[in-house]
């Protein structure tokens, strides 16, 4: 096998996803390399080795040594493997945080660098809020975090500013200007990584909790919170989703036409839409 030693298991996170690498990189090296071949050395079926490349399936957890002794794994990345397995297979929220986490704490610091900074992107309340502030607040640099936190709703310390800077920068999200203001750019994050969605409940936990906080903190005057309890026909709730939908854009539209240089503050929107109460049959 030529290619077990040309790829680096620390570069993913996927198990799938560096199956499948390893298979069309083995096989552009040996053209004689096939599923069949493959599914044989790691005692297989090779039907069912194609869906697990293709993420239908997962390995089982007896065929997961095959694939550490295929690989010659020894200690560390044989372990990195079978965590790697546990996280692909981790079922709820709390499962995918553990089994990631750990998995960062066992790759190198250059493989998990970029990976760190979008997950706490997501496991930061703030993260989002500083790339927003930075179109209101003139950010040139550390010496004036400790004024942007202090302006901030809840105050936020100047390393908890410095450090959402940091993330913002190395993930594209903020640029420095020529004249050295720090401002946000119009990327995105993307990824369809496992831990994306255990990460945005997180962050929707916090957000609501800032919601409640903001009851007793924030005058009437500059805040508004309202509630709509109903009763509802659960299989057309998909129309409630859609007006929510077009609400989202249409203040978002409203909110892009405000020039920043006019702008003075950031504001927090959530929508939530929750069952209370379900007839049984």
């Amino acid at each position: 096998m030529f290619a077990r030693n040309k790829i680096n298991i620390y570069e993913y996170s996927d198990y799938r996803k560096f199956l499948q690498d390893f298979y069309e990189l083995e096989k552009s090296l040996d053209p004689t390399f096939s599923y069949r071949v493959f599914a044989s050395a790691v005692d297989i079926d090779a039907s069912l080795l194609v869906k697990i490349l293709q993420g239908k399936r997962h390995i089982s957890s007896k065929s997961i040594e095959s694939f550490v002794q295929f690989f010659r794994y020894k200690e560390g990345k044989a372990e990195y493997f079978r965590e790697m397995v546990a996280y692909g297979k981790a079922k709820n929220d709390e499962q995918v945080r553990k089994h990631f986490e750990t998995l960062q704490k066992m790759r190198p610091a250059a493989c998990r660098e970029l990976d760190e900074a979008r997950y706490r992107y997501f496991q930061q309340w703030f993260y989002p809020m500083i790339r927003s502030a930075l179109d209101v607040f003139d950010y040139r640099g550390p010496e004036h975090a400790a004024a942007l936190g202090d302006s901030c709703i809840p105050k936020l310390s100047a390393n908890q500013v410095e450090s959402a800077v940091e993330a913002l920068l190395q993930l594209g999200l903020a640029s420095t200007r020529k004249d050295g203001r720090v401002v946000p750019t119009e990327a995105h994050i993307k990824t369809k990584e496992h831990w994306l969605s255990a990460s945005i409940s997180e962050y929707q936990k916090s957000i609501a909790e800032l919601a409640h906080r903001s009851i007793a903190e924030t005058p009437k005057e500059e805040r508004d919170i309202s509630t709509l309890t109903m009763a509802l026909d659960s299989t057309q709730i998909q129309k409630i989703r859609d007006i929510l939908s077009e609400a989202r854009k249409s203040i978002v539209n409203e909110a892009n036409s405000m020039p920043s240089p006019i702008c003075d503050s950031v504001y927090q929107l959530n929508f939530q839409l929750f069952p209370m109460m379900k007839k049984k049959d």
